[in-house]
C-alpha cells in the first residue's frame, strides 16, 4: 500500500511540473503578443500606451505607425516625432 500511495504522489507532482513548465513557456508569449500605440494628447504631450485609441476620445491623437511590436519602438518613434513635430498652438483672440 505504501509503494502505491508514493507512486501516486510522484504521478501527481510530475503533473504539477508539467503544468507549472507549459505556463511558463506559453506567457513570455503572450507579452510578445501586445501592441503599443504613440498619441499625442491635447496639452501636446507624446505618450505611449498599451491601448488602442479610438475615435470616441478627442482628447488623444494616434500619431507614428498604426501599431508598434514593443514599448521600445514606439519610444523611439516618440522621441524622433515629438521632436520634428509639434502641435501648432492658436494664437488666442483678444475682442476689445
Amino acid at each position: 500500500m505504501r509503494l502505491l500511495l508514493g507512486a501516486s504522489f510522484m504521478c501527481s507532482m510530475r503533473r504539477l511540473f508539467a503544468c507549472i513548465a507549459a505556463l511558463l513557456m506559453f506567457l513570455p508569449v503572450s507579452s510578445a503578443l501586445a501592441s503599443w500605440w504613440l498619441v499625442r494628447s491635447s496639452d501636446g504631450k507624446c505618450l505611449v500606451v498599451d491601448i488602442e485609441p479610438t475615435d470616441k476620445d478627442k482628447n488623444v491623437t494616434k500619431i507614428g505607425k498604426d501599431v508598434y511590436q514593443s514599448p521600445d519602438q514606439a519610444e523611439a518613434d516618440a522621441k524622433r516625432i515629438c521632436t520634428e513635430t509639434k502641435p501648432q498652438d492658436k494664437p488666442a483672440s483678444h475682442a476689445e
